[in-house]
């Protein structure tokens, strides 16, 4: 019982973490302080990274669990598990998009060199927009607990952060586009 307890966990608060990283993530183009974006931006990818060793728990524990029903090829090959087999596909692919997002994101740096590459790097990285989603949905269709009031609660403090934050973006661009920021 303890495996299904710490893949339960690990699964909500990978969500939390991830739900932090993407608000931050989209709150990163909004006009602040210089020290307020280094911030920002150290606190996104440290939540990033623990989210992803979160979900790294979350797998590996369902793994080690008999009883959870999802077995290697179902973790890791889409649409291949035995329990609920869309809802685990949605977070195996949540999660190798956001692996693939932060893997570009950390050769960053290296890629700044270029223009087109930077494009390309933005166009990868808005994937974890998708990916977050798709995590959301995956805790809301295979999470055992999803008709927990509280876990209930939670999705609904996390969709209620990244939208908030993703409109912030949104308004900050149009704000800029009409000249009112720079």
């Amino acid at each position: 019982m303890t495996l299904w307890y710490t893949a339960r966990g690990a699964g909500l608060a990978a969500l939390v973490m991830l739900t932090l990283a993407t608000s931050l993530g989209a709150l990163g183009s909004i006009q602040v302080s210089a020290a307020t974006r280094v911030v920002m931006q150290y606190v996104h990818r440290v939540a990033a990274v623990f989210g992803l060793g979160l979900v790294a728990v979350h797998v590996t524990s369902l793994l080690a669990d008999a009883k959870a029903g999802v077995g290697v090829a179902g973790a890791l090959v889409p649409f291949a598990s035995s329990y609920r087999p869309g809802a685990v596909a949605m977070g195996s692919i949540a999660a190798y998009t956001l692996v693939a997002v932060s893997a570009l994101g950390a050769a960053r740096g290296r890629l700044a060199r270029s223009v087109r590459a930077v494009a390309v790097w933005r166009g990868v990285h808005t994937l974890a927009y998708g990916a977050w989603g798709l995590a959301m949905a995956h805790s809301l269709m295979a999470g055992t607990d999803a008709s927990l009031s509280w876990v209930r609660t939670l999705w609904a403090l996390c969709l209620v952060a990244v939208l908030s934050a993703v409109t912030a973006r949104l308004a900050a661009r149009r704000l800029r586009v009409h000249g009112v920021l720079r």
